[in-house]
């Protein structure tokens, strides 16, 4: 038996390596962490910031179009669904990457709408204006986080709209 303090007799403490920890290093050593690699990705995030805003915008115009096609061709449900689901799943994941929380919690909100629809029930082109314009508000002004009080309330407001139609 080994004596590594680990033994007494009856059976024997094998601990293994944590080779995760020799990777990264831990307190005992030398960290396998490249700083410069993240100043780098922060920058790339830190640069790609302003054109999300724009993508997000054209997002929006997007999704603006698609309640009008909507509303004036209701059997292009499915079509629309799909294409405002994209939008919503985009816009969802993204926004917290760059500190728009409630541009993200918007985002799948309006992805839960479509979801839940699932082509069973009419969308509603009013559904979509109304996140659309939620999102519009968001990078207009520049509204980062969760939007505080007003930032709840809004995304409440959708939420019970969309509980609503669905």
């Amino acid at each position: 038996m080994a004596d590594d303090g680990h033994s007494n007799g009856a059976y024997q403490m094998i601990t293994p390596p944590n080779l995760l920890k020799a990777k990264v290093g831990g307190s005992d050593g030398p960290s396998g962490i490249d700083l410069d690699a993240i100043q780098q990705a922060a920058s790339a995030v830190e640069s790609l910031a302003d054109e999300f805003e724009e993508r997000v915008s054209l997002e929006i115009a997007m999704l603006m179009k698609l309640s009008h096609d909507l509303d004036e061709t209701p059997d292009t449900a499915g079509k629309v669904g799909k294409r405002a689901r994209r939008v919503g799943h985009e816009v969802g994941g993204q926004g917290a990457t760059y500190g728009f929380d409630l541009l993200s919690d918007i985002g799948l909100s309006l992805t839960r709408y479509v979801d839940e629809l699932d082509g069973r029930k009419r969308m509603s082109g009013e559904v979509l204006r109304a996140h659309a314009d939620a999102m519009r508000a968001i990078i207009k002004n520049d509204i980062r986080g969760d939007g505080g009080v007003v930032g709840s309330e809004l995304l409440e407001s959708l939420e019970q709209m969309v509980d609503r139609m669905i």
